[in-house]
């Protein structure tokens, strides 16, 4: 029995050949079988597989020959290599290439593609992919300070805006775009509150901004204060001490007058300090007199036990109107000293330079110079020329002077009765 040289069936994943379809025409106990196939293939030959490692042996086939006794089959074959080829290409980053039915891209560059039968001697082709994409993404990752912000790209990041993507187009090589992912840490600033007490009177400024009793709290930003480099926040609670001191009201008294400063305290003094400074009638100067013969201004300032300072003054007007103290009657026969004629007068009056006393005619019946203000003894007994005076209103007359030397006059009229 003779069998066809190019006669054949592929099977696969194993390729199995009839016999009678295989063995080419030759003497009845021996055929050849040469054939070529690819190296995926494997083909079963009587009860041998052959394969790119087995492709060729001598296959015996019992009782197969026309006659009953063995066939001989004398197995040659060729098996040939895929096609090999390496795909590279540059491309840019969102770019995708095809190949094969398979996408490739910046996040899936490498691979193999298996087409069957692509090879030019009908076996399959097989394409490594290599690809490179450009740019790789470039990664920006920072710290700012919360409130700060950044432009990248022209884009705006901040504490609420921290990260993204940026394309540049054609900033790369190869003329792609360059893309930079951009991750900023925020950092927050710190934040303090600042609770403490002060003195009434006590100022802080912070930043250009003055906190007084009027101006309590208030939020400051202290620029790269913080040990990172960024803003510091500060809150202020402040707390003053109602601390006072009160010396009177503003007065006026008659020149020469003595005046007493009592100090009235909203706090436990430690020092008192009077300007100018003033004669002391106790060891705490919390009681001061003084005689007054020009306007003054007196201010006081006492300081606690904590170290604060608080202040209080008062003006003292003068007037020139001194007070001087004349009867309006009298009787020289009335007891002592009620049976005189004399002036008293305030503390600011220091002596009467001159005293004139006349009758309703003009008659000068008193005329006395030299006389101490408030002294019974130097006055008018109500006599005149060794006589008693008549019974009936007199006038008088008395240039005074003050304790600084300035003078005036006081006039007036007197009863003398009996």
């Amino acid at each position: 029995m003779r069998l066809s040289a190019r006669l054949r069936l592929l099977l696969s994943p194993i390729m199995c050949l009839p016999l009678a379809a295989m063995a080419s025409e030759m003497p009845t106990d021996t055929s050849y079988i040469r054939d070529t196939f690819c190296s995926t293939q494997i083909l079963l030959i009587g009860n041998q597989l052959f394969d790119p490692s087995h492709p060729d042996d001598t296959v015996i086939l019992p009782g197969a020959s026309f006659d009953g006794s063995d066939s001989v089959l004398i197995v040659d074959l060729e098996f040939r290599q895929p096609a090999y080829n390496k795909l590279t290409l540059n491309l840019c980053a969102g770019d995708t290439i095809w190949v094969n039915g398979t996408a490739y891209h910046d996040h899936f560059y490498l691979g193999q593609e298996t087409v069957e039968g692509g090879a030019a001697n009908g076996c399959d082709s097989i394409i490594d992919i290599e690809l490179t994409f450009y740019p790789n993404v470039l990664e920006y990752n920072s710290t700012i300070c919360e409130g700060d912000t950044i432009y990248i790209n022209g884009t705006a990041y901040h504490a609420f805006h921290s990260s993204g993507e940026e394309r540049i187009p054609g900033g790369a090589s190869m003329g792609c775009d360059s893309i930079i992912q951009v991750d900023l840490e925020v950092l927050t600033p710190p934040y303090f509150i600042l609770k403490d007490t002060l003195c009434p009177d006590e100022v802080l400024v912070i930043n250009g901004h003055r906190y007084d009793r009027n101006n309590r709290t208030g939020l400051e930003i202290l620029p790269g204060a913080a040990s990172t480099g960024c803003d510091s926040l500060l809150y202020l609670e402040l707390v003053f001490r109602q601390l006072w001191v009160f010396i009177g009201d503003d007065r006026e008294v008659v020149k020469g007058d003595s005046i007493c400063l009592t100090p009235q305290f909203g706090l436990a003094p430690s020092a008192i300090t009077w300007n100018p400074p003033l004669p002391c009638q106790n060891p705490d100067c919390s009681t001061v007199c003084t005689q007054v013969l020009s306007p003054a201004l007196y201010q006081i300032t006492v300081t606690d036990t904590n170290g604060c300072q608080v202040n209080d003054e008062i003006r003292i007007s003068v007037s020139d109107d001194n007070r001087v103290f004349a009867p309006n009657v009298f009787n020289p026969d009335a007891g002592w000293p009620d049976n005189r004629f004399f002036l008293s007068a305030d503390n600011g009056v220091s002596i009467i330079r001159h005293l004139m006393i006349a009758n309703r005619w003009g008659e000068v019946v008193f005329d006395v110079s030299g006389l101490a203000p408030d002294d019974p003894t130097s006055g008018w007994d109500g006599t005149w020329n060794g006589k008693t005076a008549q019974v009936g209103v007199y006038a008088f007359w008395a240039e005074m002077e003050r304790l600084d030397g300035s003078t005036f006059t006081k006039t007036g009229t007197v009863t003398l009765v009996r």
